[in-house]
């Protein structure tokens, strides 16, 4: 959708989804690391401690990604500059990426939460919640640049919205989770 807006546009996000894309990919720990503490625990024959640890994976994510969003706010600027870019495409790259790292949270939320249902032998619910996912945000994308006309801002706008809602919908599945094997959200 961005790459109808033009080639600067384009540009930026080509910018912006570096940076973005490394941040996550030194994060995936948080899925990797969550899926066996919680299989081992369910293994075990112990569902209450299993979601529990994958619930604390779920507020380390959080926690980490908070940090991550507000320094990656503020360090918007300064990273986008290290790729040299013209002074359009490193607006258009600064509008991405500023409004994206407000996602960065639920993006780190939903690789723990996806360890956590992974390690309790549910591969179908993050399967149905990343298709999910990925159908909003595609239409959240074309309603946000086209129809309200906020360009490439809007598209990670409407990325950021996905993102929480996929949050959202984990928190659901994993809160009747907990109640089913009486497990602390805390």
């Amino acid at each position: 959708l961005v790459g109808h807006l033009g080639v600067t546009p384009l540009a930026g996000l080509g910018i912006a989804s570096a940076v973005l894309q490394t941040i996550v990919g030194l994060m995936v720990f948080l899925a990797y690391a969550t899926t066996p503490a919680v299989a081992r625990r369910f293994g075990a024959g112990d569902p209450t401690r299993a979601v529990s640890v994958g619930i604390d994976g779920m507020w380390l994510a959080l926690g980490i990604g908070a940090i991550l969003a507000l320094v990656g706010y503020l360090a918007t600027p300064f990273l986008v500059g290290l790729f040299g870019a013209t002074p359009e495409v490193a607006q258009d790259a600064e509008t991405y990426l500023g409004i994206s790292m407000w996602g960065l949270p639920a993006m780190l939320i939903v690789f723990a939460a996806t360890g956590l249902l992974r390690g309790m032998q549910d591969t179908v619910t993050p399967l149905w919640i990343a298709g999910l996912g990925f159908g909003a945000n595609a239409l959240l994308n074309w309603l946000f640049i086209y129809g309200f006309g906020w360009g490439i801002g809007g598209s990670a706008f409407g990325t950021v919205v996905a993102q929480w809602g996929m949050v959202a919908a984990y928190v659901v599945v994993i809160g009747k989770l907990a109640r089913t094997h009486s497990a602390s959200v805390r």
